[in-house]
């Protein structure tokens, strides 16, 4: 058995996911498999999968005739994994090569740590370096209660613990990670980030399209249930409304607002 699962959701990124898979290749810690999901792809995604990585025996290909959404997606591949840990990768984003081996390495040091993230680093589709996420390294209730603080697709996660909660809610659309992250916490499993920019985010404009209205309903019942969960004071309720102001703003301002936050600053 391998020691990491890797899985990962595609959906229509047949120009991209090559990219993603050689960050994988190229890391310099080899004991994993890599399991992939097509989620209903209608471009080229499956044929070029099969083509990359049909043959190679580390890769599990799995696929959906029709989309059933990134948690459905993610529960399926945790399904058919066999490693100790897990480790998310997105299709359109790249870990750097020593991503896997420090990771592995700081949780086999540390055993209280379910789930440990790293830094980002935010580029255009250009591949331009625009900004970076700098989660906390040891996130505090209050954190938590503003938001994920831990960039999901960056983490590895010890599967027994995540199967100790139930795995991904398939019923949370876009912040399944926020939902599952609130859910180990209340339960006493910890979550750290490295403070090392190991993975490398794919972020650009045409990204908040995806952010409709809608799934802006579904953070704010997901921060609710948060506050619920950490027994939060009132006053911190206030951030339950963050995801309906962001999602009433024009796509382009909070374009500029999340270059402001993120910048990277030389």
């Amino acid at each position: 058995m391998p020691k990491v699962s890797i899985i990962m959701g595609t959906y229509n990124c047949e120009g991209v996911v090559t990219q993603a898979i050689d960050s994988i290749l190229a890391q310099t810690f080899g004991d994993w498999e890599f399991i992939i999901c097509d989620d209903g792809s209608t471009d080229n995604t499956w044929g070029t999968l099969i083509d990359y990585v049909g043959r190679n025996p580390k890769f599990i290909l799995l696929r959906n005739i029709e989309n059933h959404g990134l948690a459905a997606v993610l529960n399926r591949c945790i399904d058919a994994s066999s490693g100790e840990y897990l480790a998310r990768q997105d299709a359109d984003d790249i870990s750097v090569e020593t991503r896997l081996e420090e990771q592995v390495a700081f949780l086999d040091r540390n055993n209280d740590v379910s789930v440990l993230g790293t830094y980002g680093e935010l580029f255009d589709a250009d591949g331009n370096c625009w900004g970076e996420i700098k989660s906390p390294e040891v996130p505090e209730k209050k954190d938590w209660i503003r938001g994920a603080s831990v960039v999901h697709a960056s983490v590895l996660m010890r599967k027994k613990d995540v199967l100790g909660v139930g795995k991904y809610d398939e019923k949370i659309i876009r912040v399944e990670d926020y939902d599952l992250w609130t859910r180990m916490i209340s339960k006493g499993y910890r979550i750290r980030t490295l403070p090392r920019a190991l993975y490398k985010i794919c972020w650009g404009i045409s990204d908040y399209s995806r952010r409709k209205f809608k799934y802006r309903l579904i953070e704010a019942r997901v921060r609710l249930e948060c506050c619920r969960r950490l027994n939060a004071p009132l006053a911190d309720y206030i951030y339950i409304f963050k995801p309906l102001v962001i999602g009433i703003m024009p796509l382009r301002v909070s374009h500029l607002y999340h270059n402001w936050k993120f910048r990277k600053i030389k």
